[in-house]
């Protein structure tokens, strides 16, 4: 599974093709744009996005407000660039191995929950934001729901595909609602546990839990035999 990026990772990705809502800039002012971003990574962690400011941002880099605008063209823009690199993480978490399902239901579906739920700890700052932002910049809502509309599919696709074997239930709800649901179910765990005390115990029970709720929406009540590990 992909690791939760770091805030170096993020400086790093400073140095690619800038993204939606930032200025063109000159190579030498890559470890500025970088510093932004560094610095709206931090104030996440304390500050509604709401209340960060163009000024906070400058200072944070270490350059004027007039400069900032040479590098981004809103507060909006800085935090819809860490945005984007966290959410196409969290996309690539979910969908990195669904045609492990058959083989090893239970395993594929603990290891991808457990692979989600570490993004959400190690970026959670950054994720929360996500939804003032979904609210307010059109722009980044449609990335969102691109994103989003691609891991729905990964996991209807592999509900279909389980259903087609005879081991998931069948038809109502169609794979995509269940899809859906299953998100919707995900989302809120892990935002709840981004604002909880960091806890090995909690997080692997909540791990378990989510693995369960998951399995039996999917197959339904089964013996244990058939929710193992492995199959024969």
């Amino acid at each position: 599974m992909p690791e939760p990026l770091s805030r170096a990772q993020f400086r790093a990705g400073a140095d690619q093709a800038p993204g939606r809502g930032r200025r063109r800039r000159q190579s030498r002012g890559d470890v500025k744009e970088a510093a932004i971003l560094d610095c709206a990574w931090r104030l996440l962690g304390t500050t509604a996005v709401a209340d960060i400011t163009i000024e906070a941002l400058a200072a944070g880099a270490g350059i004027s407000r007039p400069a900032f605008y040479f590098y981004f063209e809103s507060r909006e823009a800085v935090i819809r660039a860490l945005g984007e690199r966290v959410a196409a993480g969290l996309r690539d978490t979910v969908t990195a191995s669904p045609d492990a399902m058959g083989a090893r239901p239970r395993a594929t579906t603990r290891q991808m929950v457990a692979a989600y739920l570490e993004r959400w700890r190690a970026e959670g700052p950054v994720l929360r934001a996500m939804s003032p932002l979904y609210e307010s910049d059109a722009e980044h809502r449609a990335f969102w729901d691109e994103i989003s509309d691609r891991i729905r599919s990964t996991i209807a696709t592999a509900i279909d595909s389980e259903r087609a074997a005879g081991r998931a239930l069948p038809a109502p709800p169609t794979s995509r609602d269940i899809a859906s649901a299953l998100m919707a179910m995900m989302w809120r765990s892990g935002y709840e546990l981004s604002l909880s005390p960091p806890s090995d115990a909690a997080d692997a029970q909540r791990v378990e839990v989510l693995t369960t709720m998951c399995m039996r929406m999917i197959y339904g009540e089964r013996p244990a035999a058939f929710l193992a590990d492995s199959r024969p």
